[in-house]
């Protein structure tokens, strides 16, 4: 296991198969068949990291949606390729998502119902949510997070304690993908009162709907094109160098137009996302 592996948070196989809804007796025979590897604690209790989240949900989707049986499931993981299986995985949902949704549901004493009205959605959409991690919209996250009293970035990343003042071009932490063509990398972390975030998004990538929360936002486009619809100001469409400021309990939407991927820098304070 690599050190950076190492200092991920890792999770029991009971939390593991809340988060996926895989049996933890079906998790135990797809290691048998080297369909997943966990690290093991010195007295043999088995953990799983982000990563093996990420391969779980991967065998899910060729079980459910390609019927593929084990040895057809392992035949398809060992041919592809890391840059296939990178594609792969960016169009899974935040591994941890759902188990976080459930752990920080059952803390605050809401039952199902109880959180799917306050978010204004059905309760077996919360409930595909928890187990699944699946149909999940930003309009939605944001609106489950606020609920919650966390962040969307608390609510899909590994929680980190502390960050570095100078971040370098490539590094930041990269969050987990909010949605079909969307990248972010955090270039800030810790006790801030700031969130810092690059986000790429790929032509027609977006936010799918309107919301807002409390703070004020601050977007500056480093290339390709971004259009956003804020309450009160209308619609623009934002072209490499442009900006813009606006308080965050204004509703706003957002996607990315043109035929480019577009990059843009994203401060929202206080840290609401």
């Amino acid at each position: 296991m690599s050190s950076k592996d190492a200092m991920s948070k890792q999770y029991k196989v009971s939390e593991v198969s809340a988060a996926t809804g895989v049996p933890p007796a079906t998790l135990r025979l797809w290691e048998q068949h080297g369909l997943i590897a966990p690290s093991r604690t010195p007295s043999g209790y088995r953990l799983y990291g982000e990563n093996d989240f990420a391969r779980i949900h991967q065998i899910v989707r060729l079980r459910s949606v390609q019927g593929l049986n084990l040895a057809a499931i392992k035949s398809s993981l060992d041919d592809t390729t890391p840059v296939a299986l990178d594609a792969a995985n960016e169009q899974l949902p935040p591994p941890r998502l759902g188990h976080e949704i459930r752990r920080l549901r059952r803390e605050k004493k809401l039952t199902i119902t109880a959180l799917a009205e306050r978010v204004d959605v059905s309760p077996s959409t919360l409930s595909t949510l928890e187990r699944t991690s699946r149909g999940a919209s930003v309009p939605l996250l944001r609106a489950i997070a606020e609920a919650l009293g966390v962040t969307v970035t608390q609510l899909t990343a590994s929680p980190v304690e502390t960050g570095k003042a100078v971040v370098r071009s490539g590094e930041g932490r990269q969050l987990p993908s909010l949605g079909k063509g969307i990248q972010i990398r955090e270039l800030a972390s810790g006790p801030r009162m700031m969130d810092c975030q690059e986000w790429t998004l790929a032509p027609g990538a977006g936010s799918e709907g309107f919301y807002r929360h409390e703070g004020e936002e601050f977007i500056r486009v480093l290339e390709g094109s971004f259009e956003i619809e804020v309450e009160g100001l209308g619609l623009a469409t934002l072209n490499e160098g442009d900006a813009i400021y606006f308080e965050s309990h204004r509703a706003h939407s957002w996607r990315s137009v043109g035929t480019k991927p577009c990059r843009l820098v994203w401060v929202n304070t206080p840290p609401t996302f």
